[in-house]
Parts: C-alpha cells; structure tokens; sequence
C-alpha cells in the first residue's frame, strides 16, 4: 500500500470519495482485458485510472471479507440486467470489436459477435481501489490489488447474473490435474478443436473430426457413431460383410448379422441363439448411404423407434432425417434443416471415446468402408491431460 493511502486511513474521516475498478482478463492475448466500473464521473462520462478508461457497468461485489479461521471466502460479482452485458451494442461489448482485440479461450477467438457469459469461466478478475483524490496521480496511489478467478456462473436471470469467484488462496493445495474426473463422464465438448471444423463451431477441447479419424500406418479411415456408441457403417460395406441370422449358428466375435433390417455385429466368440436385444452378446450396427441432389431416392422415419431412420454422409458428417422425404436439391443435409439432424455425435462417456480413438477394423478395409471392431487398439492414446481453461470443460 503506498504512503499516502496509509497515512490517509489512520485518519478518523476521509474527505475523499472511496473508488474500486475492475479489470476482467478473458483467455489469453496481448489485447484480452475489459475495464469496467460501478459509476461514472461529475460529468456522467466513464472514468480513467492508472491510463485506462472503465466503462460504467451496474456491477456489485459482495463476500470480500478476510477471515483467518474457517474456509477461504469464495465472494461474487453480480452484472445488473443481463442484457447490458449481452446486447451487442453494449459498452461491454464495443472493446471487443477494436482491431487489435486477440483475447482467445481454448484457441477459439473470442469476439463481440460469438461472445458468451461461459467464455468468462475460468477469466481473471482484479480488483483496484483508491481514493477519488488519486485518481491522476503520478506515480499511481492505490490499495493492494485484489485477484480472483471467475469459477462458475452463480444465478443468471432476466434482472442479473452472479458469477461465483475463487480467491487465489484457493489455489494452495491444489493436485495435478487440476480437472476434476467425475466418474465415468468425459468432461470435453465434442469436436472442440478438430482442424476441420470452423472457428464458431470450435466448443471445446475434443479432437475428434468427423473424417479420416484412425490411423492405420500409411492409411487412414473414417468411423462414426451415434450418441449411443452405434458404429455407423457405409451400406456397402455391411451388406459385403453380413449374413442373415440363424438362430442355430455359432457366431464368433466381430460377425456382423441382417435381422429384420437391422444390423447386428457379435460381441463374443461362441455367440449362438441370444437375443440380439441382449448388448452383452451384441451391438447394433447402423448403416448410411452417400446422400445427393438425384431425385427419387426416399428417406424414411420409423414412429416408433427414430434410431432406425435413414442415415447419410454429407460434408464428412453423418446425418439422421427427421422428416420422411423424396430427396431433391433444396432438402440437403445441414443444420438448418428441419429434414434433417447431424447423428454422429457424442456419447459424452469414457468409453464413448474409447469406441472413436481406439478403433480398430474387423478387416483390412481403410477409408469409409472400414467397420470397427468390438474390441480396442490399446496402442492408440485416448486424449486426456491437461489444457489452458480446462476449469471450463470440468
């Protein structure tokens, strides 16, 4: 604390208004902060400090106390009227859309236009204090600086959001990782930072693609699966590799069966007369086809079960129809689509991954024609481990 400060508060009165700002690091970047204070000047214009100007927000900070028994205080910063903050024309937001504005979380850039409150989990938050009387001094004249990181968002309603903040002290004790592994859950986003997908797709940490996704030594091949971990076969390939099923043959682990239209892959050796129902002994394979613009090929729904609706590949992505549909030009595969749904996604489990990097083929089949195996290439590595903002993606 500097002399001045120290000899000001000894004092029983202060004759000078009490100040704090606040100054919010998003991600990395040279150009990454935000300035930003509770109020304004006499002349109702933003205030500077230390060479910064700080927007007026409708901020509150509470749960700044210092204790020495008991758990560190975790205090919270609230943001009146959430749409202040989100609105695009909102001071908030007008730092953002400066030219040299680099702040990044996640390699994903952060601007004014893909902005969201989540991005801020994880950011640094210092705040400054001083008295009004200091505010242009040279050298500058202020209290201890105050950090914290923005751990979660607390309460988020139409009037204002809350934002939980750790205190550094939080800190002392932690174990590496650092992110938490809550049970059988894989705590990344799918696709996060698969190199094609675009930068306002990019969520996460997860590289997974969606082609091209084993490698196989001097090849490579393409395999998707639904959110219930189904493979996700070109129809070629499964009709060349199936059967029908007979109830009195012994099927033997990785042997792909047709049964009522739908696909069947065994589970294990010695696989006679069990239900296909049963998962321990089987595992639903489902089969896409190459969608274009021809007209005449229909795409159907099943009411009862929408797992069994057509699939196809489209743009490296597979795609469930919602709507049954004779396919022309105008119906093509995309998000927008109400015809259509993309259907390999996440199965959001650890095994879930294991099924996509560690897959190996039932055959020696590459590109999409390659049907994965029901057990696993323990040489390739699930990717796990650290990463910048991982608190985010807990």
């Amino acid at each position: 604390m500097s002399q001045e400060l120290s000899v000001d508060i000894s004092k029983q009165t202060i004759s000078s208004g009490y100040l704090q700002f606040f100054e919010l690091e998003i991600g990395s970047g040279s150009v990454n902060k935000l300035y930003f204070h509770d109020g304004k000047n006499e002349n109702s214009a933003d205030i500077t400090f230390d060479g910064n100007t700080y927007i007026s927000l409708p901020i509150q900070m509470t749960g700044v106390e210092v204790t020495t028994t008991g758990t560190v205080n975790r205090p919270s910063i609230t943001v009146a009227n959430v749409e202040s903050v989100l609105k695009s024309q909102s001071k908030f937001k007008t730092e953002m859309r400066e030219s040299d504005w680099d702040a990044s979380v996640g390699g994903l850039g952060i601007t004014n236009s893909n902005f969201r409150l989540d991005d801020l989990i994880g950011s640094r938050l210092v705040r400054r204090r001083t008295l009004e009387k200091y505010l242009t001094s040279n050298p500058t004249v202020e209290f201890p600086k105050d950090t914290y990181i923005i751990d979660r968002i607390a309460t988020k309603t139409s009037m204002y959001v809350s934002f939980e903040l750790s205190s550094p002290h939080d800190l002392i004790g932690f174990r590496l990782p650092s992110r938490a592994v809550v049970g059988k859950y894989c705590p990344w986003k799918y696709q996060g930072a698969a190199s094609n997908v675009i930068a306002s797709d990019k969520q996460g940490a997860c590289v997974w693609k969606t082609n091209e996704q084993i490698n196989l030594g001097s090849a490579t091949a393409s395999v998707y699966f639904t959110e219930n971990d189904e493979p996700i076969v070109k129809a070629t390939a499964l009709a060349s590799a199936s059967s029908a099923y007979n109830n009195s043959t012994t099927y033997s682990a990785d042997a792909i069966v047709l049964d009522s239209g739908i696909y069947y892959q065994s589970m294990s050796d010695s696989n006679q007369g069990n239900a296909r129902t049963n998962e321990v002994f089987w595992r639903i394979l489902r089969s896409y086809t190459v969608w274009s613009s021809d007209a005449g090929v229909t795409y159907t729904i099943d009411t009862d079960d929408p797992a069994k609706n057509s699939y196809v590949l489209h743009d490296n992505t597979i795609w469930r129809a919602l709507i049954g549909h004779t396919r022309s030009a105008t119906i093509e595969p995309d998000f927008d689509s109400p015809y259509w749904a993309r259907a390999d996604i996440c199965g959001k489990l650890i095994k879930s991954c294991k099924s996509r990097y560690q897959a190996r083929g039932t055959n020696s089949n590459t590109g999409t024609d390659f049907i994965p195996s029901t057990t696993f290439s323990t040489a390739a590595v699930l990717p796990f481990g650290g990463f910048p903002g991982s608190r985010k993606f807990r």
